[in-house]
């Protein structure tokens, strides 16, 4: 039962998406993996007399895992070629899920299983894993993503070393540091290749990171405490933006939710006390992995070297497919071992107690199921032109598990914008920046101040906005329109003057508009007083957030930062 259960989880883990909720794609996934270990655990409580902990180093699991990712390599391929359509508007090659960020990182990850399949099977077996080695490259190779790519190559080097007597026969080769100097120019060259292949990608990173710093120098020593990069990260940006008006970075700043980095995360989050805590785990464990002199030692340290890989410059965690590859690899480590637990009254109360849990968890995750998918259809509702009929629904969700959603406060807090609610809008977004906060959250609570009359709190949201993401024109462009609106006349025309001579990054209708708007302002204020020029309505064709889909939106491996919901 279990070499086939492992399979079943890891194929819903990369393949399961649906439209019923408001993230189709990761989700379902993530919902799916829980009710079906939840599930499994009660099923073995209540029908084994003995609980068995081991990993079968079976080929039935080698094999499922190792086809799924072909499986899902192929769907990746026929996106590519316009077979079938991605998940992404700006990538071609997602797969199954929601950017190339999470195709790449499952692939790569589950690489090393076919590496290892490759090395251990039959001739046929050998060319089957030959086609699907090819395959996941490939895919990963189209899809874009240099992190997938550099933690392929990485990897396997990994793996090949790792066999025994390996690295003895290496050294014993006549030119062996050559060859060990020649590879290391190559993998240097390729870190250059795929550096300048995405230069704005990459100076992106480089932004985040130097502005993650500033977060942990704040509180070194134990962080900003759990969820704080999504809730506090946009804030030290336009800080630093604010300090440095000049600075290069300006044209690569976007909305953040993550540093693409998970250790500096971490340190963001737990102070270096966390980071040191995590460092050692992860010694610990490869050193424990070194020690073992076992068959499978290779295939268990490129697996998580390839982790460790995109940790550095991804965000493999989002993807519970990753942790599912990640838990395979660290327990075929283990030794193999039996624990017979008799039938003692302990046992029975133990037993009890496992599955009590599990049918409170199962119920907790259906109610929260049901209140996602609640979310979606009254969001799609709303979007279509009900939103005041929706807002009781809203209310009602307000008061469940969601209020801790993040993603559902931005909604929530932007619907009620749009229907004229600008204090109780506030309100959700004060609780909603508890949690998560970037240039969006800012410009509504601006758009709910000016609704109430509050102009100093709205050019002071506006003004940050600004900062956040200097490349962006409507934070400019909403703070022009209140002055104009609230008759600071000579600011207003600075600010139209500062807009036109602003560069652009990404050409659009958008900008243009604003930009002529702002042209007209100009020559009306030379041509006839002040007084008499209208304020124009505010445009909101920009992401203001508005009338955006509710949820998270993709995460991409490229310059722009994850974006919000």
């Amino acid at each position: 039962m279990f070499r086939l259960l492992v399979p079943v989880i890891f194929t819903g883990s990369v393949f399961l998406t649906s439209g019923k909720f408001v993230n189709e794609t990761n989700t379902p996934k993530f919902y799916f993996v829980l009710v079906f270990v939840l599930a499994a655990i009660v099923f073995i409580t209540l029908t084994q007399k003995r609980l068995t902990f081991y990993v079968t180093k079976s080929k039935t699991i080698l094999w499922g895992i190792n086809i799924i990712c072909f499986l899902q390599a192929c769907y990746g391929i026929l996106q590519f070629v316009g077979w079938f359509s991605s998940n992404h508007s700006q990538f071609a090659v997602t797969g199954s899920f929601d950017n190339p960020a999470g195709f790449a990182t499952v692939l790569s990850v589950g690489f090393p299983v076919g590496v290892f399949l490759f090395t251990k099977s039959g001739q046929i077996g050998k060319y089957f894993a030959a086609v699907i080695l090819i395959a996941i490259a490939m895919a990963v190779f189209l899809s874009g993503s240099r992190t997938g790519i550099l933690a392929i190559i990485i990897s396997s080097v990994v793996f090949f070393l790792s066999g025994s007597n390996r690295i003895n026969v290496f050294r014993q080769l006549s030119h062996y540091r050559l060859i060990t100097a020649l590879g290391i120019g190559c993998l240097a060259v390729s870190v250059f290749i795929l550096y300048h292949q995405k230069k704005d990608s990459a100076n992106g990173r480089l932004l985040i990171w130097r502005v993650s710093s500033e977060m942990i120098k704040d509180r070194p020593l134990l962080g900003h405490g759990y969820g704080a990069f999504k809730a506090k990260y946009m804030d030290y940006q336009a800080e630093y933006f604010k300090n440095n008006p000049g600075s290069d970075y300006a044209l690569l700043a976007d909305n953040v939710r993550h540093p693409f980095n998970e250790f500096i995360k971490v340190a963001v989050e737990f102070g270096i006390a966390g980071l040191l805590v995590v460092l050692f785990l992860i010694l610990f464990v490869l050193l424990k992995i070194i020690e073992s002199g076992k068959e499978d030692r290779g295939l268990v340290l490129s697996g998580i070297v390839s982790f460790l890989v995109f940790a550095c410059f991804s965000y493999p965690l989002q993807y519970v497919a990753v942790w599912l590859l990640l838990v395979f690899y660290i327990t075929i480590s283990f030794p193999r071992k039996e624990i017979k637990i008799e039938k003692t009254p302990i046992s029975i109360i133990a037993r009890s107690t496992i599955v009590i849990g599990c049918l409170a968890s199962l119920f907790y995750v259906y109610q929260q199921m049901r209140a996602e998918i609640k979310w979606k259809e009254i969001a799609i509702n709303s979007l279509r032109g009900r939103t005041e009929e929706m807002l009781p629904e809203y209310e009602k969700l307000y008061s469940t598990s969601l209020k801790q959603n993040p993603f559902f406060l931005y909604n929530y807090g932007a619907e009620l914008n749009v229907a004229g609610k600008f204090d109780k809008s506030l309100a959700v977004f004060d609780l909603c920046m508890r949690y998560f906060n970037d240039i969006d959250v800012q410009m509504l609570l601006a758009n709910n101040c000016r609704g109430l009359g509050k102009h100093g709190d709205a050019e002071r949201h506006l003004k940050t906005a600004a900062a956040m993401c200097p490349v962006r024109f409507m934070p400019l462009y909403e703070l022009a329109k209140l002055y104009e609106a609230t008759g600071r006349h000579e600011k207003a025309i600075a600010l139209a003057k500062k807009i036109l001579d602003k560069k652009v990054k990404v050409p659009s209708p958008t900008v243009n508009a604003v930009k002529n708007e702002m042209r007209q302002l100009i020559e009306a204020e030379a041509q006839e007083p002040a007084d008499s020029i209208p304020a124009a309505e505010s445009r909101t064709s920009e992401k203001t957030g508005n009338r955006k889909q509710p949820g998270p939106s993709d995460f991409s491996d490229s310059s722009e930062a994850p974006r919000p919901p």
